[in-house]
């Protein structure tokens, strides 16, 4: 064989050595990490499947004493939907994020919005997010059963598409809270002998200057730990505001069908309900009122805004 053949067959031989040596350098060392999420030693909880069936039927919605976007009070028609019993808890995200390697708004942007309880005022939080609340120093251990938080509208529409649900209308959030009876303004009888710190995790005294705490509560609640309304729900009024799938605009309740009505096609901010652990009865309005309509940008993400989801059929997951 010619020596100029196997000079060639050398020197090809050589090439793809060095050619497989460099691929599987490359695949070792050189490829970006794989950003996963931590492990953060908390064991599932997860109550999604813990829903409860709304009957179709005929509801209340609004308030023509509240403000001007609560007005005028409507009845409308809806199917059966199911909605889950509580707020999504920091073990239900959590699962969430280990399976999918979600990264929240707030740990994108490296801060959220909160009150805090020290300067009494809202602020933007460096480093606050759904595993670090209160902050860098701040940690969720021990806390999976308070609802998640520091989550944007975004955040939240994306955990109730990997559950195979929704987030609700603002309309259904509503019949959820007022069920048929509608005989009030808050998720329980009017004729309750229970005080209101009795029965949900509000402000009790002047805000933002002074929490009473009446409620043992200055901050977030464990799900389920004051009283269910109607159909069985926990947390309705107070503890963390929710985000809905609905669009906020002043004048929703003047323009919506009477069918199965889902607010406006688009618009700046969506529409959150129940208020919070924040909301105060001071100014005779209550955002913990179950007509009372909340808004936010779907980017924004609070220490005081989680949320829950629905479905139309049997849970399939």
């Amino acid at each position: 064989m010619p020596a100029g053949l196997n000079n060639t067959k050398y020197l090809f031989a050589l090439g793809l050595v060095c050619l497989v040596a460099g691929v599987a350098i490359y695949f070792t060392y050189g490829r970006p990490a794989v950003s996963k999420p931590p492990s953060l030693s908390i064991e599932s909880t997860d109550n999604s499947s813990d829903q409860v069936l709304i009957p179709g039927g005929t509801y209340l919605i609004g308030n023509d004493a509240g403000p001007r976007d609560t007005r005028p009070a409507r009845r409308i028609k809806l199917k059966p939907f199911q909605i889950d019993r509580t707020e999504v808890t920091n073990a239900m995200f959590n699962e969430f994020v280990q399976a999918t390697g979600y990264q929240t708004d707030a740990e994108r942007k490296g801060h959220s919005l909160c009150f805090d309880k020290t300067s009494r005022q809202f602020v933007r939080q460096e480093g606050a997010n759904w595993q670090q609340p209160d902050g860098p120093d701040s940690s969720i251990l021990g806390k999976e059963t308070v609802p998640v938080i520091h989550v944007s509208w975004y955040d939240a529409n994306a955990y109730a598409k990997w559950a195979g649900k929704r987030l609700p209308t603002e309309f259904q959030w509503e019949a959820a809270a007022r069920g048929q009876s509608s005989n009030g303004d808050f998720p329980w009888a009017r004729d309750s002998e229970l005080e209101p710190h009795h029965l949900a995790n509000l402000w009790q005294g002047e805000f933002p200057l002074h929490d009473q705490t009446l409620d043992n509560y200055h901050g977030i609640a464990p799900v389920a730990t004051f009283p269910a309304a109607e159909h069985d729900i926990f947390d309705l009024a107070g503890n963390v505001a929710e985000w809905t799938s609905s669009h906020y605009a002043e004048d929703s309740y003047t323009l919506i069908g009477d069918v199965e009505p889902t607010g406006p096609n688009g618009g700046e901010m969506r529409v959150t309900r129940g208020g919070s652990w924040l909301s105060s009865d001071q100014t005779g309005v209550s955002e913990a009122a179950m007509w009372y309509r909340g808004k936010l940008t779907p980017e924004t993400s609070t220490n005081f805004t989680g949320f829950r989801c629905v479905t139309d059929n049997e849970r399939s997951r």
